[in-house]
């Protein structure tokens, strides 16, 4: 068979890469999320004037991990040359990040990479997360792909260290740990390859927070303090807790007698069984990405304190699940929606404030209004539904493909 002349080496189409980019130029240069697109360049101006070593201080509000913002650091340096083109710099790092998921989508997808990772780069809700809104989901899911795929080529200290900083660039990310754990088991790797790979991991998360003065116990309370920076049933979520209420609303609400963040985790805790019991004697590639989109969809659908964004990384692990025939496109395309539907519902809530209202966001943000905001609610809990179902029932797997 001869190879397309259109193609490169990563198994992208160069039309694809050309519209994909050409997408991406236009919304660098439109307003994305004024509060997060602000944020993100001051941290990188601070990281260029004070360097990592005091970048956290009393006076500075900060509550990302840094990951992040090692990201970050060479790009304030640039921004202080042209302080014009902050917002556009600040947006292209998770616009660039799009390129190398779609990248490894493609080596990891097998025969139907090229389409995985076609189905990713033009897929509406990665360009309004990333290009527009300039949040840093593709970075983080970029470094994850890339520790999984050298899991799956046996390199431990990659896929140890790369895994690392992707959770220290995104903690809430955690959720892919449970099916790669399941497949360096199913695969039988050695006693020397586990430790390989946590030591790498460990170095990946110690060393940089290290660079940033921090010690692991200092990182620990980080993530504390972070996790109660917003503790509510959901933060613009559309899941179990907004269909319950709980939207801007603390998460210690009793519900049947409990604090809705007990019954959330408890409920999480019973997804991830259900989860490791079908798939925890499997080592189908296919089987093992459907399981996490299915973790991570659980976490985002019935955990508290959930952002509109965290449903992002169960899209990447379902293309991966549909090209290695596990999953069925009608479901990526469900997911995509939902997906879409809750980042609009988290930009336009912006609208309620007068200093960020525009007639644009204040029309979406009423397009957003019941029943609209119950619906996207109740698809993410019924999407979650449907993986559970594919995963423990092969017929209804098989029926989708």
């Amino acid at each position: 068979m001869r190879a397309d002349p259109e193609q490169t080496e990563t198994g992208i189409g160069r039309r694809l890469l050309v519209v994909a980019a050409a997408a991406r130029v236009v919304l660098l240069f439109l307003p994305g999320h004024p509060i997060d697109v602000a944020a993100f360049q001051a941290w990188a101006l601070r990281l260029a004037e004070v360097g990592p070593l005091r970048f956290y201080g009393p006076d500075v509000f900060a509550d990302y991990t840094p990951g992040y913002l090692l990201v970050l650091w060479p790009l304030g340096h640039l921004i202080r040359l042209l302080p014009a083109a902050g917002p556009p710099l600040v947006k292209a790092i998770p616009a660039a990040a799009d390129f190398a998921v779609a990248a490894l989508l493609a080596q990891l997808g097998g025969e139907h990479g090229r389409r995985t990772a076609a189905w990713y780069l033009l897929n509406p809700a990665v360009l309004f997360v990333g290009a527009f809104w300039g949040q840093a989901e593709s970075v983080a899911i970029a470094w994850i792909l890339a520790g999984w795929l050298a899991l799956t080529r046996g390199q431990m200290a990659w896929a140890g260290a790369l895994l690392g900083f992707g959770l220290l660039t995104k903690p809430q990310y955690a959720a892919v740990l449970p099916v790669a754990l399941i497949w360096m088991v199913r695969v039988g790797r050695t006693g020397k390859q586990w430790t390989t790979a946590a030591v790498a991991a460990t170095a990946a998360i110690v060393l940089p927070s290290l660079a940033f003065g921090m010690t692991p116990t200092e990182l620990v309370a980080l993530l504390a303090r972070s996790a109660g920076v917003y503790p509510y049933g959901s933060v613009n979520a559309l899941n179990l807790w907004y269909l319950a209420g709980l939207n801007w609303r603390p998460d210690g609400t009793a519900v049947l007698g409990f604090p809705a963040v007990t019954w959330g985790w408890a409920l999480v805790v019973v997804a991830l069984a259900v989860v490791l019991g079908a798939c925890g004697r499997s080592s189908d590639a296919g089987r093992l990405y459907l399981a996490t989109a299915a973790i991570l969809t659980a976490v985002f659908g019935l955990a508290t304190r959930m952002h509109e964004r965290y449903l992002f990384p169960a899209l990447p692990f379902l293309l991966l699940a549909w090209a290695h025939r596990q999953a069925g496109r009608i479901q990526v395309v469900a997911l995509s929606i939902t997906l879409l539907g809750n980042l609009l519902y988290g930009f336009s809530y912006l609208s309620t404030f007068a200093r960020y209202r525009t007639p644009l966001w204040a029309s979406v943000w009423d397009a957003m209004a019941w029943p609209t905001d119950n619906v996207f609610a109740a698809l993410t809990i019924g999407l979650l539904g449907w993986l559970l179902a594919c995963l423990i029932t092969p017929t209804l797997r098989q029926a989708l493909r």
